[in-house]
Order: C-alpha cells, then structure tokens, then sequence
C-alpha cells in the first residue's frame, strides 16, 4: 500500500482512498474546481433570470391594456394636482388620427414637455374629439377640451377618461357609453 503523498504524517492515513480511486481518478483529483462550480452555478443563474424575465415580464394581452390605463390614469392625475400646487396651465398631446405608445404633455411658463411611455406595449389615442391638445388651466381646474384617451393592445381596449373638471379615471367604457 504505497502512498504518493509524501511526509511521514500523512503516512498511510490516505492509502485506501488513494488505493480504490486511484485508476479512477487517473490523473486528475475528485470533484470540482472551484472555477468550475461558479461557473456552474453563473450559468444556472443566467437561465433563472432569463427564464424569470420572459415568464413573469410579458403580461397577459387582456390584463395589459386595464393596468396601463390605471398607470396612465395616476401620471394624468399627477400632473392635475402639479398644476394645481404651481399655478401653472399643461396641454396634453394625444392625436385622435394616429396611434403611438406615448402621450406629451407641455407645461407653460417655463416650457417644459413630461412623457409617458407605455409600459405594456400599449397604444394610445384620442377617442373622440378633434386633434386639438387639450389644455388643463388650473385658475379654472378646467380641462377644455375634454379628452377620452383610448388605450389597446391587439384586440383589448381600456379609456381614460378625463372631464372638464381634471378628474381622471380608467374604465371599461369610453365616456359617451359611460354617462359622462
């Protein structure tokens, strides 16, 4: 029972592992490297995320359209009550024509644009009314003219509805069929 491991203390301590795995092992030792277990788990950790991102990252076609409108809904009524505090009047950019995944708003006095993008891959546009932007004068609390944003993904639908008052909501229906 000869041993490779020189010293006289390990002596005869290692001889059977060394015996029985020795024509396994071959030239090599048993396990893993440490390079090779971090790699290991790094690419087990690429594929969790990944896996994790396209799973939890994509949103049902008909839930989309219900949450961006809730989103846009509380930016609209953020802007509303910024206004309020300030003193100072927005217009809001959405053509009724042209579908796009963001709306502009133009703040007066100084000159300053605020965006949303959709989040959900949502499209927006005026549902009824002319192209005309929209102009929220907070002297009044006044939105004039009244705007109905129509937000949609594929074939589901939410609105936003913002009355010449500047209460903002989401809903199912667009404003005419909802008794405004």
């Amino acid at each position: 029972m000869g041993s490779n491991l020189k010293g006289s203390a390990h002596r005869g301590r290692f001889s059977f592992f060394h015996a029985a795995f020795a024509s396994y092992a071959g030239s090599r030792s048993l396990g893993y490297t440490l390079i090779e277990m971090l790699t290991a788990m790094l690419i087990a950790g690429v594929l969790a995320s990944v896996f994790t991102v396209f799973y939890r990252g994509l949103p049902a076609p008909n839930q989309s359209p219900e949450k961006e409108a809730q989103k846009l809904s509380r930016w609209l009524t953020n802007l509303v009550t910024i206004s309020n505090r300030s003193g100072r009047p927005f217009s809001l950019n959405c053509p009724g024509n042209a579908t796009r995944g963001f709306i502009e708003a133009t703040w007066q006095s100084p000159l300053k644009k605020d965006t949303y993008t959709s989040a959900y891959g949502c499209k927006f546009n005026r549902y009824t009314g002319n192209n005309v932007d929209s102009l929220y004068v907070p002297q009044w609390s006044a939105m004039v003219p009244t705007i109905t944003i129509k937000v949609s993904r594929e074939r589901a639908e939410h609105y936003v509805i913002v009355s010449q008052h500047g209460r903002v909501r989401a809903n199912k229906l667009p404003a005419s069929v909802a008794g405004e």
